[in-house]
């Protein structure tokens, strides 16, 4: 395990790197969404390195403050925050031995999608940005998800207890402030997107709007949305792990048939 000092909290991370391949590695960098960790859902993001690592990539999944094994805790986060957070990360990997500094990949899962755009948009250093299921309408799809009630509750008390996290008015202030699918137009690299097509958190819709974004950009390649037929948010099947990972790392490998909105 890595950890990562940023701000007061110390980051916990894990590192893992193919086995034969020694210099100029590319890196995967995995952001985990609401409420996450870097684990996933069905031990997603393990599976992920795991499987990325055996075809030459670097990988490294963390937990933000406020998750998983890392300091804070969650009445203290903002999609802010975390993208702070990001950038102490990038800052570190960028400078370990063997990482390929300039063929860095974030791939954003649900919320952790919205915070790997507005990165990837503010921060050359990222070269390649792939969504999965992102969020993209930050506090229409989070409070979609907490439900009106729970809402309420938070304007009136300041906080609610979400299966043991608890969300801040702050947190949903600053939500208000970030509009990810705008904000990929600044974005100069390359970019693919795959949403659940059975989504039952965040809107499928997504990611048209996301590509549609990427698409008014005049100098970067035309970017065309996947959608995995009956998966849903968390893609909780083997069957579904395994189209998701393919597609990934087909398009990583620029192996991916141009193909508007392709089923799988």
């Amino acid at each position: 395990m890595i950890t990562i000092r940023s701000g007061e909290n110390n980051l916990s991370g894990a590192l893992h790197l193919p086995e034969y391949r020694k210099e100029n590695i590319p890196l995967l960098l995995f952001v985990h969404g609401f409420v996450g960790s870097k684990v996933g859902e069905h031990r997603l993001f393990v599976k992920a390195a795991r499987y990325f690592t055996e075809r030459g990539y670097g990988v490294f999944r963390f937990d933000f403050s406020g998750c998983g094994e890392s300091d804070g805790d969650y009445s203290d986060v903002t999609l802010s925050n975390q993208l702070k957070e990001v950038r102490d990360v990038v800052d570190y990997l960028s400078v370990i031995r063997g990482i390929d500094k300039h063929r860095i990949t974030l791939v954003g899962h649900s919320l952790g999608g919205a915070v790997a755009s507005l990165t990837a948009a503010a921060d050359h250093r990222i070269k390649k940005l792939i969504l999965w299921s992102p969020v993209g309408a930050p506090y229409e799809d989070i409070t979609g998800i907490l439900g009106p009630k729970a809402v309420r509750e938070i304007a009136a008390t300041g906080s609610h207890d979400h299966h043991g996290f608890m969300i801040s008015q702050t947190f949903l202030k600053d939500l208000k402030k970030h509009h990810p699918i705008e904000a990929v137009r600044s974005f100069t690299g390359h970019a693919h997107i795959i949403h659940a097509k059975a989504d039952e958190q965040i809107p499928k819709e997504h990611a048209l709007r996301y590509a549609n974004s990427f698409n008014k950009r005049k100098t970067a390649a035309p970017v065309h949305e996947q959608y995995i037929d009956q998966a849903d948010h968390t893609f909780s099947s083997c069957t579904f792990e395994e189209k998701l990972f393919e597609s990934s790392a087909k398009w990583l490998e620029g192996g991916l048939v141009s193909q508007f909105a392709l089923q799988l």
